[in-house]
């Protein structure tokens, strides 16, 4: 069947620096006990916010509020990148602790911002959109190690963004298999959402291997996008992805299916069916349907599915 999930509530709420007209200093690191944040929120807000997490914990849900400082025209200062700027706090369900950000890593396509105190949440920032991702400081670290790995042992200095992309998809689709009977019985883990899952514990459902995807690619120079969407009336994940200068639409879960044309087939490189890699807007747009990224249009063929071909025959061989 064809690999989807049905996605866990998981959520960013954003509170843009604003309570009841109160502003935040510039430096948020002046929120270091819970009464300051009380007093600049107030304690209805930051009973309500703290609720709303609460009630996301206990329903397995992950929601984080952050809020961000203002600049000196009341405006919302921003971050680098467009990623959350320097000087916000954050509240999740994760740690239930007020916290302000510790840590910014810039990738090509993407901002990991890490929490200062606990170390446990890390919010991606790709393309503006921000996504909720949560790992343990151990698991961020073999995250990391698995992507060292990856780099070290496919890529040469001397490939193309097309031949470094088809290298990832490679390992992705012979390392990475889709938990569908746990997904079919709604018992699905935090770690099959995430790239920790997909990378270290080798499944992951659709919303793993695209997050997963951005990383390896983050590790290679290639500068990817992870796209939110529906596919089949189902939510769904994917990527995009930059060759040659040009965006392409690539979906490895579905490409990388268990079944095709009703039979069982199981997953693999070999398996591949060509569906779904390096697809146009309006190729991708038959059955999935997603919020256009600002900017970024996919309508080049140079690398599309009769290119992708091409290199599956000859890898093959």
């Amino acid at each position: 069947m064809m690999k989807m999930y049905r996605k866990k509530a998981a959520r960013l709420a954003v509170l843009l620096s604003v309570a009841a007209g109160i502003a935040f200093p510039a430096r948020a690191y002046a929120f270091e006990r819970e009464e300051e944040v009380e007093r600049y929120l107030g304690a209805s807000m930051k009973r309500q916010m703290e609720t709303e997490a609460d009630e996301a914990a206990r329903h397995g849900e992950e929601l984080v509020f952050w809020l961000a400082p203002l600049d000196e025209d009341g405006q919302t200062a921003e971050g680098v990148y467009g990623g959350i700027p320097y000087g916000s706090v954050f509240y999740s369900s994760i740690d239930q602790v007020w916290q302000p950000l510790g840590e910014n890593t810039i990738y090509p396509s993407a901002i990991h911002q890490v929490g200062a105190k606990t170390g446990t949440v890390y919010i991606s920032w790709n393309n503006g959109r921000g996504h909720l991702f949560s790992y343990t400081a151990d698991q961020y670290e073999e995250i990391v190690d698995k992507v060292s790995c990856f780099k070290e042992e496919y890529i040469r200095g001397d490939m193309t963004d097309f031949e470094r992309e088809m290298q990832i998809i490679q390992y992705l689709v012979e390392n990475v298999t889709y938990p569908y009977g746990r997904y079919l019985a709604g018992q699905d883990t935090r770690e099959d959402h995430n790239a920790y899952g997909a990378l270290v514990r080798g499944e992951a459902v659709c919303e793993g291997y695209a997050e997963a995807f951005c990383w390896l690619a983050d590790s290679c120079g290639l500068e990817s996008r992870f796209v939110y969407g529906v596919y089949n009336n189902e939510l769904h994940d994917w990527n995009m992805v930059k060759l040659g200068g040009q965006w392409y639409q690539l979906d490895i879960t579905s490409d990388d299916t268990a079944e095709q044309n009703g039979a069982e087939n199981g997953y693999g490189w070999g398996k591949l069916r060509n569906q779904y890699l390096n697809l146009t807007d309006s190729q991708m747009a038959r059955d999935h349907q997603w919020q256009p990224l600002e900017k970024l249009a996919c309508q080049a063929k140079d690398y599309g599915p009769e290119a992708v071909g091409e290199y599956l025959k000859k890898k093959r061989e």
